[in-house]
């Protein structure tokens, strides 16, 4: 349960993170959602994996 919450927080913080990144420079938005999606995929598997 512990482990589920961590991803979630990761993952809130990871959108959090994109859309003040999407107010400062709205231009580097489509290179920044790559990394963010990327972010987000390491941080469901490792959630997956613990689980």
């Amino acid at each position: 349960m512990l482990t589920a919450a961590f991803g979630v927080f990761c993952a809130a913080c990871a959108l959090l993170a994109l859309a003040g990144l999407a107010l400062l420079v709205p231009s580097d938005v489509p290179r920044i959602t790559g990394t963010v999606a990327l972010i987000l995929t390491f941080a469901a598997l490792g959630v997956a994996v613990l689980r």
